[in-house]
This record gives C-alpha cells, structure tokens and sequence, in this order.
C-alpha cells in the first residue's frame, strides 16, 4: 500500500486519542473486513511482563467494529462515515506474547442493517494465533 494510499485510509478511519495511546495502525478496512497492526509497547505489558488481556480485547474489538460497520465511500461522495457501537464480545485468550508485531485481522459474519456478528484473531509474526473473539455490533445509518 502506498503512503497515499495509508493516508487516505487513516483519514476515513477517524484516529482518536485512544488509539493514539494503544498505537494500532489501520492497515486495510474494506466492507466486511478490516486489518490492524500493532507493534508492543513496554507500557503495554502487565507485571509478569507478557501483553496486558486488555490490550488483546482493545485490539478485537476495534478490528471487528471496523468489520462490523463496514468501510465508508469516500467523502467526496456526500456519504458519512459509517458509525456503530459493541453490544457484547467475547475474547478467548490463546497464548502469551511479550515483544513484537502484531497481525490483527476482523471478519464480519452475518446480520442486517442494524446488527451485526463479527470475529476476529490475533497473530504474532510467525503465524502463531494469539487471541480470538466473536462480537455483536450495533449499526448506526449514516
């Protein structure tokens, strides 16, 4: 991908000071999919020094909302960003992580034009799945 092309993408995609704080990167969001990619941070590990859960669950949840909602036309269209919240999610928790890059990856599944069920997993560089999740999600019509 280009830098253009990045550009343009975090553009639509609305960073926030949140996801500045964690410091995932939107990679790719296409209608029904969506990939982050997050490097670890030091501030980021608990005290036995392996990826704080709440980092996997933010990372899930974001990817499978970008999913969920499904990507904007661009702006110049006359169409608004597409906007939703999580109703529930849940994280199974795969295995341990302490440094590196990861590979965040969401799917939508199915649902209608308000609701919808998303999944997603973490992988670390070699392939290795991390964390899982599944998610409902709430549309909102632009």
């Amino acid at each position: 991908m280009s830098e253009a092309q990045k550009a343009s993408l975090q553009a639509l995609a609305d960073t926030s000071p949140f996801q500045e704080t964690i410091g995932w990167q939107l990679v790719r969001w296409d209608d029904g999919e969506a990939e982050l990619a997050y490097r670890i941070l030091p501030q980021h590990l608990n005290r036995g020094g392996i990826l704080h859960g709440g980092i996997y669950a933010t990372l899930l949840d974001s990817v499978m909302g970008y999913a969920a909602i499904g990507r904007p036309v661009p702006l110049d269209e006359g169409t608004s960003k597409p906007r939703g919240v999580t109703l529930s999610f849940t994280v199974n928790y795969l295995d341990m992580v302490h440094e590196g890059d990861l590979r965040v990856i969401g799917w939508r599944t199915g649902g209608g034009k308000s609701v919808a069920f998303a999944r997603a997993e973490i992988t670390d560089r070699a392939g290795r799945k991390l964390a899982e999740a599944t998610g409902t999600f709430r549309r909102f019509a632009n």
